[in-house]
């Protein structure tokens, strides 16, 4: 797969959520050798949160467009002092900063190849005629949210919540597997709080139900194997703090999260 940062093209921005990546950058011989190093790794990590994440990457990735470090470091699960994107105008490619380790770079695939997907997706069908106003809650994020967005952030944190269960069902090392317990919790929780507001939108067509319909499916079956409980209720914990926040914040009840 290409690694372009030549294009003087490669990351011009459209809108808000390209907003908050850094710059494109131009790699040196030691630049290069890290995402070399970072590529020739990731396979392994994919594999270990499901062999179809391999076979995602594979056949949807098209080239990698290498991203400055972010000024403002990141406090997700993809990793301090990392950044990511997708274009809707360029399938396949992948917007990102070097990433710190194999197993971050792994876990952004996972999660940028949700929106390439669903941006496809949504190209092909109309799933809702939603307008933009942002009025929804999503819990990974401090503003209100437009309906679609809602969306892509819900289908996003649906398959980040797979991939660490399944990291965490596989995984042999016992600190790992905690770690990996907890991040399922914690997307998952968020994913629970997220849900209802999409359920119940007049928006939906009805191929959007059925889409919606199969991402509720995907989480139900997720409580088969459940995180302990401490990670549980530490994740509902967290989920709620952002709730209380952001209503203090907006002052509105829009997309409240599940009791």
């Amino acid at each position: 797969m290409p690694l372009d940062d030549l294009d003087p093209y490669r990351t011009a921005y459209d809108g808000p959520r390209h907003k908050l990546l850094s710059g494109p950058t131009v790699l040196d011989e030691a630049g290069r050798g890290r995402w070399s190093r970072a590529w020739s790794e990731t396979a392994a990590k994919l594999r270990l949160g499901g062999e179809h994440r391999v076979a995602e990457a594979v056949a949807l990735l098209r080239c990698l467009i290498p991203l400055a470090e972010p000024a403002v470091l990141g406090t997700d699960a993809r990793g301090p002092g990392t950044c990511s994107g997708t274009r809707r105008e360029a399938f396949g490619a992948l917007l990102s900063s070097t990433p710190p380790t194999a197993t971050t770079f792994a876990v952004t695939i996972v999660h940028e190849i949700q929106h390439t997907k669903l941006c496809v997706l949504s190209d092909m069908l109309v799933l809702h005629h939603a307008g933009p106003d942002e009025s929804y809650f999503a819990p990974w994020r401090r503003d209100p949210r437009p309906y679609d967005g809602l969306l892509q952030g819900v289908y996003a944190h649906l398959a980040m919540a797979d991939f660490f269960q399944q990291c965490a069902l596989r995984s042999e090392d016992r600190g790992q597997r905690e770690a990996a317990w907890s991040q399922h919790a914690r997307y998952r929780a968020q994913v629970t709080a997220a849900l209802p507001a999409l359920v119940g939108s007049p928006h939906l067509t009805q191929q959007g139900e059925q889409f919606v319909d199969q991402i509720v499916a995907t989480h139900e079956r997720m409580a088969e194997h459940p995180a302990p409980r401490e990670h549980t209720v530490r994740a509902q914990t967290h989920v709620k703090s952002a709730w209380d926040l952001w209503r203090r914040q907006h002052g509105s009840t829009v997309g409240h999260p599940k009791k």
